[in-house]
């Protein structure tokens, strides 16, 4: 994975972060049905964990190849 894409890949996942923070606050203020929103929030976090997990393979084996990474 080259910089670039890890880059896009924390835009990716900062995105889905902001949505399903949008989403908590629509339930909590009662703006819309909260089943709707709940399925919302879970599915963007879902993927925004497996963003995050593939920006964490990408580091690691960049930072493994430097020696010391755990």
């Amino acid at each position: 994975m080259t910089a670039d894409q890890i880059i896009q890949c924390s835009y990716e996942a900062s995105a889905m972060l902001c949505l399903c923070e949008a989403a908590a606050w629509a339930i909590q203020n009662g703006e819309n049905s909260p089943e709707e929103l709940a399925g919302a929030i879970v599915a963007g976090m879902q993927l925004a964990r497996d963003l995050v997990g593939v920006m964490h393979d990408a580091l690691e084996s960049h930072e493994g190849l430097k020696g010391g990474a755990q």
